[in-house]
């Protein structure tokens, strides 16, 4: 039975280390790449501090690189908050939509009633049930040529 389980678990989780290795790598590189990074982005702005502090002095030149970036952070800031509101604006009208198409509660009553009507009926019945359940599924407005656009 051991053998059974280790060649279950080869099949199963076999694939986990080259994966786990992959994404290690991944996630090495990435963190030197964002010191690379990170250590050019303040290399630029030095460099832009002493370029503005010939015109402007060492102090304004601080202020002007600080508040520009304080700037850039806040644009930033505001188009991730549009993003993100306009996605919660979505998934709300995809959960509005969704209520939308539910049956009223008194169609839902009947129909989880069915399943006990049909027990032990005959042929005639249950097409006679089968009749009510599809008057009122269109009564709800199921399959009509509006849910096809």
């Amino acid at each position: 039975m051991f053998p059974l389980f280790r060649q279950l678990g080869v099949v199963a989780f076999g694939r986990v280390k080259p994966a786990a290795r992959r994404l290690s790598r991944s996630l090495i590189g990435g963190a030197i790449a964002a010191v690379f990074g990170m250590t050019a982005y303040v290399a630029l702005l030095v460099a832009l501090g002493l370029y503005l502090s010939q015109f402007f002095g060492p102090v304004l030149a601080a202020l002007g690189v600080a508040g520009i970036t304080a700037l850039a952070a806040g644009i930033v800031v505001l188009v991730v908050q549009m993003i993100n509101r306009r996605a919660q604006q979505r998934l709300e009208a995809r959960q509005r939509a969704a209520r939308s198409r539910l049956p009223d509660p008194m169609t839902l009553q009947l129909l989880a009633g069915i399943p006990a009507l049909m027990k032990g009926r005959s042929i005639l019945t249950t097409a006679a049930i089968a009749a009510m359940v599809f008057a009122v599924v269109k009564s709800q407005g199921a399959g009509s040529q509006a849910d096809d656009d």
